[in-house]
């Protein structure tokens, strides 16, 4: 078990075809790798979307961040509730955030009681709550995205850490893929095999998803080696892995990352149990999205 090693990447061959795509954008070539691997493995590929519906919210129509919440152990978790403007929190900054969201969409910074109170998303959005997150301490960002193995639940066939920064020097800043002042920073191969298998320890047990991507808030990235770090947000739904956004990474070596994790998606989707399938979960977040105030 280990993540994308060399020796693994070379021997998946690129073509130009998906070089062209992938010049358009990263998940334009997810989507055909994805396809094309789901017809090698002859899974349906809609069922991509049922890769951790056991953790769906069918009640609320949504992945609730607050059901993630409640399985983050206690010692990194953040606080979170309900946005309520009659109790405004104790200590800022925080971070008001609609309870479904991807990409930090609808997610706003309070800095200060009045800002607070202000806040204006849910009289639009009544639909959608709001909640509230204290600000993580740790001075940097970190993304682990990880899919589980399809022949072991134990295990994991990709896991990469990247590092996250920005540059607009911002105390707590909102990053995102459409941050333009967020940059990413693949450290995989910074680490040594004992300590991403560390990082897998300390993460597995946490929902025992198939494919996510947690975010990590710590001063460094032994800091997480040492058990001393928050989890800021859980991605179950459509995670990319945001190696394939990092600077460091050449354009050969995403595509290739590209086709491996297709690769294994597919196998996932290919072993999910009968009785895991048939919520109709996209349309329903595709509708909950919708409501965020954008």
């Amino acid at each position: 078990m280990q993540p994308y090693s060399l020796a693994m990447l070379l021997k998946i061959k690129s073509s130009a075809e998906s070089g062209s795509i992938l010049k358009t954008h990263p998940r334009i070539s997810l989507v055909f790798w994805f396809l094309w691997a789901c017809m090698r493995y002859r899974a349906l590929p809609w069922n991509y979307f049922q890769l951790n519906s056991t953790f769906f919210n069918k009640k609320k129509g949504i992945f609730s961040k607050l059901d993630m919440d409640s399985l983050i152990p206690p010692r990194w978790r953040l606080e979170q509730y309900y946005y309520d403007p009659e109790q405004p929190p104790k200590t800022y900054p925080v971070f008001i955030k609609p309870e479904w969201g991807q990409n930090s969409n609808g997610i706003v910074r309070a800095d200060n009681e009045n800002e607070y109170i202000g806040f204006q998303g849910v009289s639009k959005t009544q639909d959608m709550p709001y909640i509230v997150q204290d600000a993580a301490p740790g001075e940097k960002e970190f993304e682990i995205y990880y899919l589980r193995s399809s022949d072991n639940h134990d295990n994991y066939d990709f896991l990469s850490v990247t590092a996250v920064t920005n540059t607009c020097l911002k105390s707590h800043p909102i990053n995102s893929i459409h941050n333009p002042c967020t940059c990413y920073v693949d450290i995989t191969k910074t680490l040594s095999t004992k300590e991403l298998l560390t990082i897998w320890s300390l993460l597995r047990n946490i929902g025992e998803f198939r494919v996510a991507r947690f975010g990590l808030k710590a001063d460094n990235i032994k800091e997480i080696l040492n058990k001393k770090f928050h989890i800021i947000e859980i991605n179950i739904f459509l995670p990319m892995p945001l190696v394939l956004l990092a600077e460091n990474v050449d354009s050969c070596e995403k595509k290739k990352i590209i086709k491996l994790t297709m690769l294994l998606a597919a196998k996932l989707v290919k072993n999910i149990p009968k009785n895991e399938t048939g919520e109709n979960i996209f349309f329903k977040k595709t509708k909950a999205h919708y409501k965020i105030k954008l």
